[in-house]
């Protein structure tokens, strides 16, 4: 039985915007589409509404069919721990307000919400039916939350508060092969960060072609979630 295939990149801003290009035109030349997992703040003063270059981009992309995700509010804030991962519901629902307002602001609306580094507490995913999601991604699998179904399938990651280290990558690329021959589901992201080393994004790329070889069948997020209707 074949599985999936599903790749993101998140942590896309100006000083990362184009490592990630040259990722994704490489992919999409191979028959991959990545998914963009998009905040509307990240680094301190960064703010996407303010940065001309990084918007055409992501219209760009978004007019070549590449899937959008909302990925946080204020990645700034985090620290060593992930935007919204201990959250109760009242600063959660703050949040993802805040976010989906200043990104409507600039022309995007999103029907996808995966936190940064994929670690949702119990509270943001309660109040995640009161927005428009119909789809949330965790480190534990993706959620349709129109019909409650859940797929569970552990996220594979460079960077993103993982490792990126070429013993991590080398893991990954095993795991992937393993996931791939088992036909199961096989989500593989990177931090844009770390796509500026040339070598990382080699190794993301080779992880994500060892799926595609293995018989893994490409699928969006949005995709994905609606098999599970």
């Amino acid at each position: 039985m074949s599985g999936r295939l599903l790749v993101s990149v998140s942590s896309i801003f100006d000083q990362t915007r184009s490592a990630a290009d040259r990722l994704i035109s490489d992919l999409r030349a191979d028959g991959i589409e990545v998914s963009l997992l998009v905040a509307p703040r990240i680094d301190g003063d960064w703010r996407l509404a303010k940065d001309k270059d990084t918007l055409t981009w992501l219209e760009q992309q978004r007019e070549r069919g590449h899937e959008l995700i909302l990925n946080g509010f204020d990645q700034a804030v985090q620290g060593r721990r992930s935007e919204f991962a201990n959250l109760e519901r009242h600063e959660a629902r703050l949040r993802l307000t805040g976010a989906i307002r200043q990104m409507q602001k600039i022309g995007f609306e999103f029907q996808i919400f995966a936190p940064p580094r994929w670690r949702m507490s119990e509270g943001t995913f309660a109040v995640l039916p009161e927005f428009d999601f119909n789809v949330a991604a965790s480190t534990r699998g993706l959620h349709n939350l129109d019909t409650g179904e859940f797929l569970a399938c552990r996220n594979l990651s460079v960077g993103e508060g993982f490792g990126a280290a070429k013993w991590w990558r080398k893991n990954v690329i095993k795991a992937v092969t393993r996931g791939a021959e088992k036909g199961n589901t096989v989500r593989l992201s990177a931090s844009a960060r770390n796509l500026t080393n040339p070598k990382v994004a080699a190794d993301f790329r080779e992880a994500a072609l060892a799926a595609l070889d293995l018989g893994a069948q490409v699928q969006t997020y949005s995709q994905a979630a609606a098999q599970l209707a």
